[in-house]
């Protein structure tokens, strides 16, 4: 039954991602999932750190609404 929760979090984690831009995403999953700095990332999609500054911050404002209503069952 536990290993169905992780399951069923992860769907909903990935059904916001899906919702975010390609590139929002990309950024994003190079980000938390890859553990990439912001610099390397930066420079492997050669883009201004700025940018994946802007990208990593929608991302995670677009997650933050979409799970707005699992966040608390999720985080547990």
């Amino acid at each position: 039954q536990r290993q169905m929760c992780i399951r069923d979090r992860q769907h909903i984690v990935n059904k916001a991602l899906d919702k975010m831009p390609p590139q929002s995403r990309e950024i994003f999953m190079l980000s938390r999932y890859s553990n990439l700095p912001n610099k390397k990332i930066a420079e492997q999609l050669n883009l201004s750190l700025k940018t994946v500054e802007f990208h990593i911050t929608k991302a995670l404002r677009i997650l933050r609404v979409e799970l707005k209503d699992y966040l608390a069952s999720i985080l547990l």
